[in-house]
């Protein structure tokens, strides 16, 4: 099975129809869980993008290694004056260079068009028309048969400075055998690349074989957890009910000791508040409070056969009651009605007796 799957024997076993489905998994998508359909497709996108992009690149380093030349002719020229065919040769490279970079700017969109089979282009130009605009186009054949030479020269030595960084040992070597593995260098990258992709597969591999051992590990410890906590159960917890009774019986007589220890002190508490004077106290305190709670039942009992003598009298002991609070009140009156006036009379007289 091919996918990236994590499955030990033991879910083998208890899963098989899981296991069924990825194996018919395996037929429809690839380890990276993309459909082979859509794998393919992509595969051949891929090609077409690497052709493309290579045939990108080497127009790219043409240009980039013509801007270069026309560069470095220009710099050298305001040192020493070259000559009329070099000048001349830099003039049709320029031109020619400017015509094809302006060729690819008549196109803005490759889908853009008036309606019909005419493209549209910039300013309505046409390649064509540039290229007859251009004073050189004529002599573009010698000039090529000119300029490949000096670009392959430059490219060579390019390479050459390439493969001299990948392997410092080229600087001895002669100059053919150096441009021989300047020219090998592409696929010696591309080997190096695949064995570093290689190894990288393998790191892939390894890591998930890793993974795979520690969870295998993990099931591992927690299957010997689980006999563990098992043996714990049978074998240890068998003894818990004795030590429970153990247990309590050691609490039942620390809290029996701790009962006779506050007997001891509420005796001492007793012993150091009631001293022999405090208790000689108490007991005239005690004495005076019997003989008035005696007096007071006297007097309850007196009280009680007094009311009962009362309500022997029948209903008109109320009305009787009554009347002789309402005389009582009366006479507190008057009686204080005359202490006022014997208080006035004595106070005139006393005034009389001054003024005399």
């Amino acid at each position: 099975m091919s996918l990236p799957v994590h499955l030990t024997a033991s879910d083998s076993e208890q899963y098989p129809e899981m296991v069924k489905l990825l194996e018919a998994l395996c037929q429809h998508i690839t380890d990276t869980g993309v459909s082979r359909s859509v794998q393919k497709d992509l595969s051949q996108a891929q090609e077409l993008l690497k052709r493309e992009k290579q045939s990108y690149l080497q127009f790219h380093i043409l240009h980039h290694d013509l801007k270069e030349f026309l560069m470095d002719h220009e710099i050298a020229s305001y040192d020493i004056a070259p000559s009329s065919s070099t000048a001349q040769l830099q003039e049709a490279v320029k031109h020619c260079l400017y015509t094809a970079e302006a060729a690819d700017y008549l196109h803005p969109h490759p889908d853009t068009s008036s309606g019909d089979d005419q493209p549209c282009t910039l300013l309505g130009l046409t390649r064509e028309q540039l290229q007859r605009a251009n004073p050189h186009h004529k002599g573009l054949p010698s000039l090529q048969q000119q300029l490949i030479p000096q670009i392959e020269d430059r490219l060579g030595k390019k390479c050459e400075e390439l493969a001299a960084f990948h392997h410092s040992q080229l600087d001895s070597e002669s100059e053919g055998m150096a441009f021989a593995k300047a020219t090998r260098l592409p696929d010696l990258l591309r080997s190096q690349r695949s064995k570093l992709e290689e190894e990288k597969g393998k790191l892939r591999l390894d890591r998930a074989h890793r993974d795979r051992q520690f969870w295998q590990y993990y099931q591992a410890l927690m299957d010997s957890l689980g006999v563990l906590e098992r043996l714990i159960t049978k074998h240890r917890l068998r003894l818990q009910a004795d030590s429970d009774t153990i247990t309590s019986n050691w609490l039942s007589a620390r809290c029996h000791a701790m009962c006779l220890k506050l007997r001891v002190f509420e005796a001492r508490l007793l012993c150091d508040t009631y001293t022999p004077e405090v208790v000689a106290a108490l007991e005239q305190i005690k004495h005076h409070l019997n003989r008035a709670i005696q007096e007071r039942d006297k007097d309850v009992t007196r009280l009680s056969q007094a009311l009962q003598a009362y309500q022997s009298i029948g209903m008109g002991f109320d009305q009787l009651v009554q009347e002789y609070e309402q005389l009582q009140a009366a006479i507190d009156n008057k009686t204080w009605a005359l202490t006022e006036l014997k208080q006035s009379l004595v106070s005139d007289t006393a005034s009389e007796w001054k003024t005399d």
